[in-house]
């Protein structure tokens, strides 16, 4: 049997080789090239999400900002029997929502605290200086008058009275209307404050009602939350019991303007325009233009920086966005 030439002879030995440090290096500095296009992707990706969510924001916050104050524009001047001629039995009083002024702008240099609204101010709620504000009364809930007693103190009416028997209320016919102060008489009864004149207007003019007043007034205020800008859109609300209610509606609404369209013109004109209430009564549109600002810092290099809106507002995102709304209610 013949032995196999290889078996039993030693294989030469070759010494292992590893990789050079030129090979190490290389490969090294390929991976960091393959990490760092890998971090500028996630880098770009994260920072195009703030701008997706910066952008969002802001639209949403104006979307939402004029449809809110679009409702209140639209609803004023209504006093539950259409456009008729108001006669403020409440005018007495230093309040804003005591006259009937459906609709006035106050300019950025008006002062409203003395009418008992904003104060002009840098604490948390006071408006901002030389920001607009928009003041507006209409009609909520109503209900149809049954009589009015002889002395014009006693309202009855077709059904309950509920919320109306108290606070400021509406009393019209299709001719006429006045303000009041109502007061619980009765399940279907409310006493007006002053008296209703005359006693007991035409009820051959239907529908004679009474309804809720209802006043709000909007404006740019300090939100004491500097990290996020600073200024919000608030809203002063009349309440039912005759006082009034200042709450925080939208963050990052940094401005507020307005122009005003009159009846047989072609131009907006400023507040300053309108010097007189009859003046305002002829307005048939509210050009409104709001600016938002993203509450995230940081998002883009070259959209809000040192914006003249909101101090420390370093790469926010900052938009105009203008809309005009029509009145319903045009006399």
């Amino acid at each position: 049997m013949k032995q196999h030439p290889l078996l039993g002879r030693r294989m030469p030995m070759h010494p292992m080789r590893g990789l050079s440090l030129v090979e190490v290096m290389v490969t090294l500095a390929i991976g960091m090239i393959v990490t760092l296009g890998i971090v500028g992707i996630m880098l770009t990706n994260r920072q195009n999400l703030r701008i997706t969510e910066g952008l969002s924001e802001s639209q949403e916050n104006a979307r939402m900002a004029f449809e809110l104050i679009a409702r209140d524009v639209r609803q004023a001047r209504d006093t539950g029997c259409g456009t008729v001629p108001v006669t403020n039995a409440l005018n007495a009083g230093d309040n804003w929502w005591e006259a009937w002024w459906p609709i006035r702008g106050f300019a950025g240099d008006e002062d409203t605290s003395d009418i008992g609204a904003a104060a002009t101010g840098t604490n948390e709620g006071e408006r901002v200086a030389d920001t607009e504000a928009l003041q507006l009364l209409g009609s909520g809930e109503a209900r149809i008058v049954k009589t009015i007693t002889a002395d014009g103190t006693t309202i009855n009416l077709k059904s309950p009275a509920g919320t109306l028997a108290g606070g400021p209320v509406i009393v019209c016919d299709l001719l006429t209307a006045s303000l009041h102060t109502a007061g619980a008489a009765g399940a279907n009864s409310i006493t007006a404050t002053p008296a209703v004149a005359d006693g007991a207007p035409d009820l051959g003019n239907p529908p004679f009602q009474v309804s809720r007043l209802t006043a709000v007034m909007w404006y740019i205020g300090n939100n004491g939350r500097a990290t996020e800008g600073g200024r919000s859109l608030y809203r002063i609300s009349l309440q039912s019991n005759g006082t009034t209610a200042t709450e925080e509606i939208l963050p990052g609404v940094v401005n507020m303007q307005m122009s005003y369209h009159l009846n047989d013109t072609n131009n907006f004109v400023g507040s300053g325009a309108l010097a007189a209430q009859a003046d305002w009564d002829k307005i048939n549109a509210i050009q409104l233009t709001l600016t938002t600002e993203s509450t995230q810092r940081n998002v883009t290099s070259d959209a809000a920086t040192d914006s003249e809106f909101v101090s420390d507002s370093d790469g926010r995102i900052r938009r105009d966005i203008t809309h005009v709304i029509s009145l319903r209610n045009t006399i």
